[in-house]
């Protein structure tokens, strides 16, 4: 319906009329105040108007909530959260409201631009902590910074730029770090020197270890690391080198070590007489000489000290021998004059046995003859000396001086001792029974008392000889003599006879057959040996008694001593059984086919009781005559008892029975190749003979085994006749076509391809044998094949180098065998190592590619640093950069590219390699 003005007629009943009343309708419209919205801003976005994120059609003309003005949501004033947008309604309509939800997301902050300065042997560092601002930790680097560190050892200066990625509507933020490396300087190790006092100057640059940077500065006043002996001292020098921060600088020292400069002294002369006392020449050399050093003269070797009486004149030098320094040396020059020499004093003691001796042969040196002895009262005396009954004391000798030299005098202290007496030797004779005795009673003649006594052996004995325990022997007797005077000694032979023992009474009993023995191991006892035995009838016997001959009774041993020892008796009684007889042991043949039973006891040799027991061959009882028919060849024993202690006799019949002989042919050497040797040989043992009939019609009797030689392959005859002997029959054995020989086959084989690498490793073995029906392939440890012709595919890891062998076989003892090694060449291979250390500990300090199978034509490597300089290159696969610039000097550490051009010299493929490798030390 539409607005506007509606009429109500009410009909009137005539008369009356119609009443009407009129309602005008105004229509006032419900406010639209859209549906709710959303919408996300950034926490540092522009204005953003919230009327526009309404859905639906809203009415304009609203009002919001949280204080916006015209519905304007700024980030910068208003916070996130619900905005309700309400319209007002002409009654009886209502109003309308809808809500925008806002929601901030936070700005994104790389932070701000900085820059990094770091050394080049630093550890990595963190490239955030040099941005300016609060930059977020989620960003990302541009060129890629691992873990977002900065790595001097892997990665090259310059801008590295850190991006946040913003969670729209915020936009992405980036900020940069501009990194600059700086390196730390080397002042290399620290050294040593030693240099002469007076020595020349010397740099200690070139005494510093390693590769030290120049440019440094040292201690100690020194200019450009010049050291001069004359100005400076010795010491620790320091050789510093500064560093851009952060780096550190670098310092290293050179110890130096003056040597003092060495003096021998000066050159003297020396005027000496023959017979002066000796002199020491180092006095002579001044007080500036420095000791140690070492002489030499006309004689070496020579100590310094100049003995006139035995040391030649002429020029003595004296060294003190330098390290760094040169030897310095002085000479002295020696004259010795002829002049006396009464020789050297010397102290001597003379043994009062001695003979006559010459005072002048006593003294030390050469001294002259025609000087004068004197006493120590002055008192000329004799020259000659006799110690027998003249005494000790001081002697002195002087020889008369001349124009240059004075005299001279030696003294003699002479001492005379008495010599020691041990009287005479002599001898005792006892018996081990006699009572102890005193072993002075063995000497004579004058002895000192006081001296020892030593036994046979050799050890320490007391004066007194006990025969029951001592031996007999040579006891010494020995006196202490006063040097020069000797021991005196004596001896005493002892000599201790043993108590005859005849050893105890013994009894025995023997059988006649019993082998003769000595009567004395029939006493008890420890009778001695050198008896004398009486027989039964009291005549002298022999010391053995043999049971069949010798006459059973009571048997008498007498033992005589060597005095003054007695004698001693001792007895045996003896009792002989008759032995057993069983006869001679004997061996008999018979034939197997024989039909004459055998008496046994006929067959054994000598006299043999008949009353003894036949056992067979498994010690079973035998009592009848032997049939060979039925009973078994062997050892039949025949015993025979007798009285005791006489023990059965035994003897042996041994019975060959000859079988009827049964022929066989062996063969050895069969299937073989010619030429052949093959043995013919049968398995008979018996008697008789063998008669072989071979194929060629050659008749051979022997039973042992016959050879020949094959030339030829085919097949053979053989024929073997075996004669037992003695009637025993014979047997024939024909072996037709029995041998069989072939032809030796010869083993060959080729193969293809010819040369062969681990690209394509498989190879076709072509068999190429003469003869041979049966074949083996064995491909190194690998496998094995049996076909004619053979393929395998070797390993395609590494070249190696394998043997391949065929087996050609006529029979299985007839074949023949060819090996030809198979070389497998390397394919192109390569492999490069990542890091290396030139630190001159020789351990991996070169690098070079590690290659196999390149063609050495096509080879190129090249090193280049950071930023494309090359370093190093070379067209040999063996040559290895030691990490050093083309001048010599060392690279930095760091990280280096290379680039490696290789061909395969058998697909004639190229490659071309491109990495990086660390230098480190």
């Amino acid at each position: 319906m539409a607005p506007g003005p509606y009429t109500y007629t009410v009909t009137g009943v005539a008369p009356c009329t119609n009443a009407s009343a009129t309602v005008t309708v105004n229509e006032t419209g419900n406010p639209d105040a859209g549906t709710d919205g959303s919408i996300t801003v950034c926490g540092n976005g522009a204005e953003v108007s919230l009327f526009g994120q309404l859905g639906g059609s809203p009415d304009a003309g609203g009002t919001w909530s949280g204080g916006l003005v015209g519905g304007i949501y700024d980030p910068a004033v208003n916070g996130p959260g619900n905005f309700t947008y309400t319209l007002a309604a002409v009654a009886p309509c209502l109003g309308d409201v809808s809500t925008v939800t806002v929601t901030e997301n936070a700005p994104t902050d790389a932070g701000s631009d900085g820059s990094l300065t770091i050394c080049t042997s630093s550890a990595a560092v963190a490239l955030i902590n040099s941005l300016g601002g609060s930059p977020q930790g989620v960003g990302t680097w541009s060129p890629a910074a691992p873990g977002g560190n900065y790595d001097p050892a892997t990665m090259a200066p310059g801008p590295y730029t850190y991006t946040v990625t913003g969670v729209a509507p915020c936009t992405n933020a980036s900020a940069t770090v501009t990194v600059n490396e700086t390196g730390n300087p080397d002042a290399g190790t620290d050294g040593s020197i030693t240099v002469c006092g007076n020595g020349a100057e010397v740099s200690l640059f070139a005494e510093l270890g390693g590769s030290p940077d120049a440019g440094g500065t040292w201690s100690g006043g020194l200019v450009g690391g010049i050291y001069d002996p004359s100005t400076n001292g010795p010491g620790a020098f320091t050789y510093t080198l500064a560093a851009v921060a952060p780096c550190l600088g670098d310092v290293a020292t050179v110890t130096v070590t003056e040597e003092a400069v060495p003096n021998a002294g000066t050159d003297a002369a020396l005027n000496i007489c023959a017979g002066a006392p000796t002199q020491d020449l180092f006095d002579l050399l001044g007080s500036n000489a420095q000791s140690g050093g070492t002489w030499s003269g006309p004689t070496n070797p020579f100590d310094g000290i100049f003995d006139p009486g035995t040391d030649l004149g002429g020029l003595y030098s004296y060294t003190i021998n330098g390290v760094v320094c040169p030897n310095d040396a002085a000479t002295i020059g020696v004259v010795v004059a002829v002049g006396p020499d009464a020789g050297q004093d010397n102290t001597i003691a003379l043994c009062n046995t001695s003979g006559p001796v010459s005072l002048n042969s006593l003294l030390l040196g050469t001294p002259d003859v025609g000087g004068v002895w004197t006493d120590v009262d002055g008192i000329v005396v004799p020259n000659l000396f006799n110690p027998s009954n003249m005494t000790g004391g001081t002697f002195t000798y002087t020889v008369l001086g001349n124009s240059s030299c004075p005299a001279d005098a030696a003294v003699l202290q002479l001492t005379v001792n008495a010599a020691p007496h041990a009287g005479t030797s002599g001898s005792m004779a006892l018996c081990t029974s006699s009572g102890p005795v005193s072993l002075f009673d063995g000497l004579t003649g004058n002895l000192d008392i006081g001296g020892t006594w030593t036994g046979p052996n050799g050890q320490g004995h007391s004066s007194t000889l006990d025969p029951a325990v001592d031996t007999s022997g040579i006891y010494m007797y020995r006196v202490p003599g006063t040097a020069p005077c000797l021991d005196a000694t004596s001896t005493v032979l002892v000599v201790i006879s043993p108590e005859p023992d005849a050893g105890e009474n013994g009894a025995a009993i023997f059988c006649s057959s019993d082998l003769p023995l000595e009567l004395i191991t029939l006493l008890n006892g420890m009778p001695q040996t050198n008896g004398v035995w009486r027989g039964p009838d009291g005549n002298i016997e022999g010391s053995s008694f043999a049971p069949g001959t010798g006459a059973p009774g009571v048997h008498t041993y007498t033992i005589t001593g060597i005095a003054p020892c007695g004698v001693d008796l001792s007895s045996v009684t003896i009792a002989v059984s008759t032995a057993a007889n069983a006869g001679v042991n004997t061996s008999i043949s018979v034939c197997e086919n024989s039909d004459d039973p055998l008496e046994l006891i006929t067959a054994l040799g000598g006299s043999p009781e008949t009353t003894g027991t036949w056992y067979a061959p498994d010690s079973s009882l035998f009592d009848g005559p032997f049939d060979p028919s039925e009973d078994v060849g062997g050892a039949y024993f025949y015993t025979v008892s007798a009285p005791a202690p006489c023990p059965v006799d035994t003897a042996v019949l041994t019975i060959t029975v000859i079988p009827i002989p049964l022929a066989d042919i062996q063969v050895d050497g069969n299937d073989g190749c010619t030429p052949a040797l093959v043995t013919l040989s049968n398995s008979y043992t018996g008697n008789g003979s063998c008669t072989w009939i071979l194929w060629n019609g050659d008749v051979i009797n022997d039973c042992a085994p016959i050879q020949y030689v094959f030339e030829e392959e085919g097949t053979f005859d053989v024929t073997l006749i075996i004669d037992a002997g003695d009637g025993c029959g014979a047997d024939t054995v024909q072996g037709n076509d029995l041998i069989h020989i072939f032809q030796q086959p010869v083993a060959e084989f080729h193969w293809l391809p010819e040369a062969v690498n681990t690209v394509d490793p498989e190879v076709q073995f072509n068999n190429a044998s003469i003869g041979g029906n049966n074949f083996l392939w064995t491909i190194a440890d690998l496998d094995t094949a049996t076909s004619y012709n053979a393929n395998y595919r070797f390993p395609e890891v590494l070249g190696a180098e394998y043997e391949v062998c065929l087996v050609a076989a006529a029979s299985a003892f007839c074949s023949d065998t060819v090996c030809h090694i198979i070389e497998v060449e390397d394919g192109l291979a390569i492999f490069v190592p990542n890091a290396f250390s030139p630190d001159g500990d020789d351990i991996n300090e070169g690098f070079k590619p590690i290659v196999g199978g390149v063609d050495l034509r096509f080879y190129r490597f090249d090193i280049f640093d950071r930023w494309g300089q090359q370093l190093f290159g070379t067209d040999d696969p063996n040559a290895v950069w030691n990490g050093r610039f083309t001048n010599g000097t060392d690279v930095p550490i760091g990280v280096y590219v290379w680039k490696l051009l290789a061909k395969d010299p058998y697909t004639g493929k190229r490659i071309e390699r491109i990495g990086h490798v660390t230098l480190v030390r």
